[in-house]
């Protein structure tokens, strides 16, 4: 019967090598998951921000173009700027799709990885995945993350951001 790891299973895992999480650490363990934390990189499309990030003393953000944005083409990869969360934090905007990642990178042979936002950071209006909060049994990688707030809301680099569980898997997979 498929289940999902316990603290002492995910730090078995980890002593066994079914799971690597890097970097590592044991204070990021909970009684289910294990905490992640916001990568420095921060991607935005372009078409839908005004052209370069406002500098201020509290922080960087854009202002999103109006409300006549240019419209995304799923048969065209969209143009996006990259910028660095600087010391002072990066606020989010309304109306501005961000995409961050993780500090971690995550590998597993063994489990299903799912990832969600912390309750601290839903409680902020912070939605760190749309659709993309699961992973497939081999994945090794940072995960993205498709950020959007309700209300304007100033993050940092290695802030607890998520957390992963990770699921047994009933049967054997096919595909590698």
């Amino acid at each position: 019967m498929p289940g999902i790891l316990t603290d002492q299973a995910i730090q078995a895992a980890i002593e066994l090598g079914r799971i690597r999480i890097t970097p590592w650490n044991p204070a990021q363990v909970n009684p289910c998951s294990y905490d992640l934390t916001l990568g420095e990189e921060v991607a935005v499309y372009e078409d839908w921000v005004e052209n370069t990030p406002y500098q201020a003393g509290d922080g960087q953000f854009f202002e999103a173009k109006s409300h006549h944005r240019a419209i995304l083409d799923v048969k065209k990869e969209p143009s996006t700027k990259k910028y660095i969360i600087g010391k002072e934090g990066w606020v989010l905007r309304p109306g501005i799709g961000y995409l961050m990642h993780t500090a971690e990178r995550i590998w597993t042979d063994s489990y299903v990885p799912i990832i969600d936002g912390k309750s601290s950071i839903g409680r902020l209006f912070i939605q760190i995945h749309a659709t993309a909060g699961f992973g497939d049994v081999g994945y090794d990688g940072q995960y993205t993350l498709e950020v959007i707030v309700q209300h304007p809301v100033r993050v940092y680099a290695g802030m607890r951001i998520g957390q992963i569980r990770f699921h047994t898997l009933e049967g054997q997979v096919e595909k590698p």
